[in-house]
């Protein structure tokens, strides 16, 4: 699973990949050009980036490629020089990249695509890379909408696992389930990292389903819905207005309290 994006905050594909980074709570980094600008001006502080000692981008490019596990170029038609040299530089380190022209592809089809590139190689840190905003006007907003894409279809096939112990390394037991949906919806966010929680957060209500296996099956498990937890299945019963509800009835009270709670405190901002 992707634990970091890096690029060097040049205007289009890879501010789109910082943001983007920023937004799902994903860390962030890379190498940048000495003076950390790009055709727009000075980048802002809340880029984590280090300063390569030359002007030129060639030897930030070549610390991106190096520093990561795979580099991914997004474009959108014809080629450009960063294309090209990201592509000769992975090959000349044979480091492992994925090019996904828009051009070529849906929208969907190619965050698919780069979802399984990702999640299966796996990439752990991924360089972003592909033309500037002064090359493609829309390069942006396509970036920024194929890697949320991409990491949701990612989220999704994993089943949003969170780890199944408690903070502290308490196994959840029989004495500590939670009594109530509040204290199941509060141990869950606990759990949960931030990246999931803001990825659940931005689920649309019909996309809860997915939860069914992962989390689901960790609720049904861990907070006793099929052994007895009467008092956790009282209070499913009076907030989803349920008479006598099943354990998967249970269960989708809980996660769907779960998302209600995280569009409030969790939802989703582009960052500039």
């Amino acid at each position: 699973m992707v634990r970091k994006i890096i690029s060097s905050g040049q205007t289009g594909v890879e501010l789109a990949a910082l943001d983007t980074a920023i937004k799902l709570g994903i860390d962030h980094g890379g190498w940048t050009s000495r003076g950390k600008r790009n055709e727009e001006g000075k980048l802002q502080g809340l880029y984590n980036l280090t300063e390569t000692r030359s002007l030129g981008l060639q030897e930030a490019l070549d610390k991106n490629v190096a520093e990561s596990d795979g580099t991914l170029v997004i474009s959108r038609g014809a080629s450009t020089i960063t294309i090209k040299q990201a592509v000769q530089s992975a090959l000349k380190q044979e480091r492992q990249f994925l090019h996904v022209d828009l051009s070529q592809y849906a929208l969907f089809e190619a965050a698919s695509l780069s979802s399984a590139w990702l999640f299966q190689a796996p990439i752990k840190t991924v360089f972003v890379t592909g033309p500037l905003s002064s090359e493609d006007k829309l390069i942006y907003q396509h970036t920024q909408k194929l890697l949320e894409t991409a990491f949701y279809l990612g989220f999704v096939k994993s089943g949003l696992q969170p780890q199944l112990i408690g903070r502290g390394g308490e196994e959840f037991t029989r004495p500590n389930w939670p009594q109530t949906v509040d204290q199941a919806v509060a141990h869950l966010k606990s759990v949960l990292s931030l990246k999931d929680r803001s990825l659940m957060g931005n689920l649309q209500p019909d996309e809860l389903s997915h939860l069914r296996s992962g989390i689901g099956d960790y609720v049904k498990q861990k907070y006793g819905l099929y052994e007895g937890n009467e008092a956790l299945m009282k209070s499913c019963a009076e907030v989803g207005r349920l008479n006598q509800p099943l354990p998967d009835e249970a269960c989708a009270v809980i996660l769907r309290a779960l998302w209600e709670d995280l569009r409030r405190t969790h939802k989703l901002r582009v960052v500039k």
